[in-house]
């Protein structure tokens, strides 16, 4: 047998990283540089000169952006330095014995470039389709408008291909937002928001809709709710998105409560039903991209694409979702918008939906 291997010391540890084509750094909670090994100068050289991957790259990368980074450790792409190659960026997940996060930055193999085109086909499709469904839209409308003439199994028709449209709209709109969020490039336009308001005005548009569903839509808000920093329009859609997958996946008949309180730091938002319950054996799939269940009878079901939009929006706004749920007795998802935006930056859990 050879002589045992010799512990290699800290100078040749960093020889190692030295020669490697990517950046490997040490941070903090915080997103400080605490370490870096020599590449870094070369590939990422602001890093070294601000000590801090939000001041560096402030000019470079949005906010939600470093959030997706540092937040929810989600690969992001941006350049090392104004006018510099695309670089891939990557917090590792688990964090240092110390409490210190891994930091890796790397060749990107595609660039914001095609991260454009792929955005720019997506909104071209989007309009391709919402222009048919648009005009099917118009003409069931029409039909819905004088039924007098229509046998009643002709009003049922007509009423199917309105919902259907209207259901394949609002699909389309659900799918772009998605493939926008997934590339990174959705931004937040913030402001102090009253989310009691606009509970209030999002369930009253939603009323009829529940009334011809013949479900019941109800609204209960706690006193003195203190505003939270959001994108209203953003806030609208989660809350729509939630309310709306209530009524859909759910059958005729059922009771649809939004509440809204203060919960210790953040303002809590849910939207709770007592319908079938969620298809799924642990029910935070609903809340994955494209995840089916099992509805019961053997049928695979989906839970909306909605849901995994809610999940991407409420986490760029450093809040959280959750989801509790019985199949066959119904389902609750919590929306937390944190009360001090700027108190909220900790990490999260890795990855993509």
């Amino acid at each position: 047998m050879g002589p045992e291997p010799r512990k290699p010391s800290v100078a040749y540890l960093e020889q190692v990283l030295g020669v490697l084509p990517m950046v490997i750094a040490a941070i903090d909670d915080a997103g400080r540089i605490i370490w870096a090994n020599a590449p870094t100068s070369r590939i990422a050289p602001l890093l070294l000169e601000t000590r801090s991957i939000r001041e560096a790259l402030a000019g470079i990368a949005h906010e939600q952006k470093l959030d997706r980074l540092l937040i929810r450790h989600e690969v992001i792409t941006c350049p090392g330095r104004t006018g510099g190659p695309d670089l891939h960026w990557m917090v590792w997940t688990e964090p240092l014995a110390g409490g210190e996060w891994v930091l890796m930055v790397w060749e990107a193999d595609w660039s914001e470039e095609m991260n454009e085109r792929r955005t720019a086909f997506t909104m071209a499709a989007s309009h391709e389709l919402r222009t048919p469904l648009t005009a099917l839209l118009g003409f069931a409308e029409i039909l819905e408008m004088d039924t007098d003439n229509l046998k009643p199994a002709q009003i049922e028709a007509v009423q199917m291909i309105s919902q259907t449209a209207l259901h394949l709209t609002k699909l389309v709109d659900d799918v772009f937002e998605l493939t926008s969020n997934s590339f990174g490039e959705l931004r937040l336009n913030l402001e102090r928001v009253d989310l009691g308001e606009i509970a209030r005005v999002l369930v009253e548009a939603h009323l009829q809709e529940a009334a011809n569903r013949g479900d019941t839509l109800t609204l209960e808000v706690q006193e003195d709710i203190p505003p939270v920093d959001a994108d209203p329009a953003r806030v609208r859609q989660m809350f729509a998105n939630l309310v709306r997958n209530a009524m859909v996946h759910n059958p005729s008949g059922t009771r649809i409560v939004m509440k809204l309180w203060t919960d210790d730091d953040a303002v809590a938002v849910s939207v709770s039903d007592d319908g079938r319950g969620l298809p799924f054996s642990n029910p935070k799939q609903a809340l994955s991209s494209f995840s089916q269940g099992d509805g019961g009878s053997g049928d695979r079901t989906g839970a909306g694409i909605g849901l995994t939009i809610a999940k991407r929006l409420i986490e760029l706004h450093r809040g959280s979702i959750e989801v509790q749920s019985t199949f066959g007795e119904g389902s609750t998802f919590t929306l937390r918008f944190p009360i001090d935006r700027a108190k909220a930056i900790s990490p999260g859990e890795p990855g993509p939906a």
